[in-house]
C-alpha cells in the first residue's frame, strides 16, 4: 500500500471509530496535544512502522559445510536497531559449527543469543547497532554449518510474530516506540541440498 492510500486509510478507520462513538468531541486542556496532532503522530508511527524489510539467506557449498550469510534487504532505506534471528534446522541433517559476525553491520550482541542448541535444531542470533542502519543490504552474520548426511534438507525462520513477541524480528524505533518491521519469512527460509 502506497504513503497516501495508508494515510487515507488511517484517516477513514479513526473517523469511522470516532463517529461510531457519537461523535463526542472532547474540548483538550491547555496541556494535552490536538486531535490533528494525535491523529498526525499515528498516521506516521504506522508508515514508519510498516513492513517492509526482507529476511534473505544464501548458502554457500564447501566440501562437507555449508556457510548460510544472513543479510537484510531494506529498500526504504528503514532506521533499523536491531535484528532478531533465530532460525530451525534438522538435527539430524546439519550441525552449527560456528557463527561469524566480524563482518556484520550490527556492533552489539544480545545476551545468551549468538549460538547453536544441538538438542533442538536452533541456532539463535541475536544483534543490535549503537546507531541505527539505513543500509539497503543489511549483513546480520555468517553460519557455517557441518553436512551430515546426503539429501535436501532446509533452513527456517523460527517463531515469526507480527509484533515484538517472536523470534524473529527486525526493529526500529518510532517516537520512542519500537516496532518489528519485518516481513513474515518465507517458508521454508532456505533448502540446502
Amino acid at each position: 500500500m502506497k504513503t497516501n492510500q495508508l494515510i487515507i486509510a488511517t484517516a477513514s478507520i479513526l473517523l469511522i471509530g470516532w463517529f461510531l462513538t457519537g461523535c463526542q468531541v472532547v474540548e483538550p486542556k491547555s496541556d494535552q496535544k490536538t486531535s490533528k496532532t494525535v491523529i498526525e503522530k499515528f498516521v506516521m508511527k504506522a508508515v514508519a512502522a510498516k513492513k517492509e524489510v526482507k529476511l534473505v539467506l544464501k548458502a554457500d557449498h564447501q566440501a562437507n559445510q555449508v556457510n548460510v550469510t544472513l543479510t537484510l534487504e531494506n529498500p526504504n532505506l528503514k532506521p533499523i536497531t536491531s535484528a532478531q534471528t533465530w532460525l530451525s534446522y534438522n538435527p539430524l541433517a546439519l550441525k552449527g559449527a560456528s557463527i561469524n559476525t566480524k563482518d556484520s553491520a550490527f556492533d552489539l550482541m544480545a545476551p545468551y543469543d549468538n549460538t547453536f542448541d544441538e538438542n533442538n535444531g536452533l541456532v539463535m542470533v541475536g544483534r543490535g547497532s549503537t546507531k541505527p542502519l539505513t543500509g539497503k543490504s543489511i549483513k546480520v552474520a555468517e553460519l557455517t554449518f557441518d553436512v551430515l548426511g546426503g539429501g535436501a534438507t532446509m533452513i527456517d525462520a523460527y517463531d515469526y510474530q507480527e509484533n515484538l513477541s517472536g523470534h524473529t524480528s527486525v526493529n526500529t524505533v518510532v517516537n520512542g516506540e519500537p516496532f518489528n518491521i519485518l516481513l513474515k519469512p518465507n517458508s521454508p527460509a532456505l533448502i540446502i541440498e
